[in-house]
């Protein structure tokens, strides 16, 4: 990839206009300004609100890209959103996002090119959520050591690396084949690591390199926080994601 090449994103909303507004405003000022942006590629489910606030959020996207291809459909499904997504990127490489995360830092081109090494096809910001306590720049699942019997200890599973939804940039051919291999039936992140074995087959050939040291909040999900104030909670059942509303 030559220098400073331009990249797609693809970003994944509910119909939550306050909450897609910050977002974007963050990573305009902290991501987004450091790289040529080709396309904007938004799915807007009616999750949280309804056409009209659907129609707010697509403004709001085409006021911080000036290329916006959207879809809009009737219905929320999360999976069928990545996947729409994840067929769309021209460029070599996408930023994936959602509506509900902000930075701590500025993430340059610098950082994301240095980070493209041999098999990696995904890129991250580190978060809270992975609770990454390993020396390893590379994402993988945990394990323990054993040696005759003998546990030695906590270590990581080089034969399986871990993919996210989270705020990532993913090479286009990656992003492309996960779309055609996932079900609509389980929710996207957790069939990109288990759940669907020819997904995982696929994914088990990549890898995930992290930017930010380890337990360094490159990224925050401020969408904890909005579902704690509208009372949401979220569960996974099935391997699908669950949304309902507090008593």
């Amino acid at each position: 990839m030559t220098n400073k090449d331009p990249i797609d994103v693809t970003l994944v909303s509910g119909a939550r206009p306050g909450l897609l507004q910050e977002t974007l405003k963050s990573f305009s000022e902290k991501l987004f300004r450091h790289f040529p942006i080709a396309t904007l590629y938004v799915n807007i489910d009616p999750f949280e609100g309804g056409q009209e606030e659907v129609e707010d959020c697509e403004r709001i996207c085409r006021e911080f890209f000036p290329t916006v291809v959207s879809r809009k459909p009737d219905t929320s499904h999360f999976t069928r959103a990545v996947k729409w997504l994840w067929q769309q990127p021209r460029s070599a490489w996408c930023f994936h996002l959602e509506d509900d995360w902000i930075l701590n830092r500025d993430v340059t081109y610098a950082e994301f090119s240095g980070s493209m090494k041999w098999r990696v096809a995904q890129i991250t910001l580190m978060t809270k959520e992975k609770n990454w306590g390993y020396r390893s720049p590379y994402h993988f699942e945990p394990d323990r050591f054993t040696i005759l019997g003998k546990d030695l200890g906590k270590g990581l599973n080089k034969k399986r690396p871990v993919f996210t939804t989270s705020p990532s940039f993913v090479k286009r051919e990656f992003a492309h084949q996960c779309s055609e291999l996932m079900s609509d039936t389980l929710d996207p992140e957790k069939q990109l690591n288990t759940l669907n074995p020819q997904l995982n087959q696929y994914t088990a050939k990549y890898r995930n390199r992290f930017i930010g040291k380890r337990r360094e909040f490159v990224a925050v999900d401020i969408g904890r926080r909005h579902r704690d104030e509208i009372g949401l909670t979220k569960t996974v059942i099935e391997g699908n994601s669950v949304w309902t509303e507090d008593n």
